[in-house]
């Protein structure tokens, strides 16, 4: 098992116009980089595998024949990572340019004091299907956490070992409601949660986005119906 202190994963599906900028970026600021692919159909696979065998100290690179889910992807490296790595914490972000990497800092530097940090986007510059469902989840939430994070569905994400060996544990896959899922189990004791403002990007409206405002918020809406329902 390697020691590396920090690692990022980035999970990719059809991001080939963004993802090679996006992973050269995060080697600078991390030990390293865990990249999947999703499934893709376009070049992002071949960007993949020629960043890895370029830089195989910094890059692992894990692809799937077929799409499965962001919760699946992510899952897979928390535990590939578990598994091949001594590191004290995790990065995740997204492939398709909306993260930007020199932003990592500001999440690492909260991570020394909390368990999950979350970067948080500005409401008021979001496009309305990703604020149209993260208002409504938002204010749900806070209902019966209070100290919620405003912005529940930010990919751009930091966890601290044990958490990410309680999520590899207890959370299943799946599409964005594991991200979901990730933050509702932050929430609970013994998990110490922190907001980090981070810069809010939409490339071309959002329209490399592969989030559903209806189907994928409808999933996260049921997660969060059964944790309310659990919690009276």
């Amino acid at each position: 098992m390697k020691t590396r202190s920090t690692i990022a994963i980035i999970p990719c599906y059809d991001v080939a116009p963004f993802c090679e900028k996006v992973i050269c970026d995060t080697i600078r600021f991390v030990d390293h980089v865990i990249v999947i692919d999703d499934g893709s159909r376009d070049g992002t696979t071949a960007i993949l595998k020629t960043l890895a065998a370029r830089y195989p100290e910094q890059i692992s690179a894990q692809i799937f024949p077929k799409n499965r889910g962001k919760g699946v992807v992510l899952l897979e490296g928390f535990r590939y990572s578990l598994s091949h790595f001594a590191f004290k914490t995790l990065v995740t972000l997204d492939g398709d340019g909306q993260h930007h990497p020199e932003e990592i800092p500001l999440l690492l530097k909260a991570a020394q004091r909390k368990d999950f940090i979350i970067g948080e986007r500005k409401f008021e510059q979001m496009p309305w299907k990703s604020k149209f469902a993260n208002s409504i989840v938002s204010w749900l939430l806070r209902w019966i956490h209070p100290n919620a994070p405003l912005d529940t569905q930010s990919g751009m994400r930091a966890f601290s070992k044990p958490l990410v060996q309680k999520i590899a544990q207890s959370i299943p896959g799946g599409g964005y409601e594991m991200e979901f899922r990730c933050l509702l189990l932050a929430l609970q004791p013994p998990w110490q949660l922190e907001e980090v403002p981070i810069t809010t990007t939409y490339i071309e409206k959002n329209r490399f986005s592969h989030f559903s405002a209806i189907k994928d918020s409808i999933k996260i809406l049921r997660v969060l119906v059964s944790h309310i329902l659990r919690k009276q």
